[in-house]
């Protein structure tokens, strides 16, 4: 992977680029929601990003925590998306990275990776209550070092 790019939690000086991002995914969000979603540090921390050396946006995701029985922690991805015209893989795999560093972080055993996008920001805040916990892809974080194809664990769509 390149050494050229960066991972991290949204800063506040890049929550306008991230914006350009975040009108692709989810069309429904304005500028104004955006910004009182982002104000604070705090919920900047739940937007992961890869920035490359120049400093544009070339990664973001949405993450938070949801205690899934009847197993442990799962580390919820609703949002998630890689931006280049000639690295997009390399970025995805450093998004992954920084995804997996924070499941750790956060004592989770799994990822959810969503199958479905919401259209704004209240719809995702719907969704984050009613989401069927078993609808998308599910990445085992204890057989990741085991054997990284049996850790994807496809569920129903």
């Amino acid at each position: 992977m390149d050494a050229g790019y960066e991972t991290g939690v949204l800063k506040a000086a890049d929550v306008h680029r991230a914006f350009a991002v975040i009108q692709l995914i989810m069309p429904g969000m304005g500028l104004e929601t955006w910004r009182i979603i982002t104000a604070a540090e705090v919920s900047r921390h739940d937007w992961l990003t890869v920035t490359d050396t120049k400093g544009y946006l070339r990664g973001l995701c949405y993450v938070f925590v949801r205690d899934h029985p009847p197993s442990a922690r799962q580390l919820e991805v609703p949002v998630c998306a890689s931006i280049s015209l000639f690295n997009e893989q390399d970025i995805a795999k450093r998004l992954f990275e920084v995804i997996k560093q924070r499941a750790a972080e956060t004592g989770c055993e799994k990822i959810h990776f969503w199958r479905v996008v919401a259209r704004d920001w209240k719809s995702l805040e719907d969704l984050k209550e009613t989401e069927p916990r078993n609808n998308g892809l599910v990445y085992d974080l204890n057989t990741d070092l085991n054997d990284a194809l049996q850790s994807i664990l496809p569920v129903k769509m």
